[in-house]
């Protein structure tokens, strides 16, 4: 099994996927129920890449990324409400 190019594939999918959400779940986690609409919702989309990450403050979060605007509007619009903190960025 070759290593993983962390470089070369964080590039690859910001091309690829380039509209991302960042959650920050709540301090207990997102309950059983997001999690579950969540996956739903990533499972439905085959353009869907999720990352986990560290902000330099320490809080931990979730980037999702997106082919398309509309997909990372549409989760954005129905997680952000659940989540500590959300962030939609949209490619240029």
């Amino acid at each position: 099994m070759r290593p993983l190019n962390l470089a070369k594939w964080s590039k690859e999918t910001g091309t690829k996927c380039p509209h991302c959400v960042d959650l920050i779940p709540p301090p207990a986690g997102f309950p059983d129920s997001v999690e579950e609409e969540i996956i739903q919702f990533l499972e439905s989309r085959s353009d869907a890449v999720d990352l986990h990450g560290e902000i330099e403050n320490g809080d931990a979060f979730i980037r999702y990324c997106f082919e398309h605007t509309a997909d990372a509007e549409a989760f954005h619009a129905q997680f952000a409400p659940v989540a500590e903190k959300a962030i939609l960025k949209r490619a240029n």
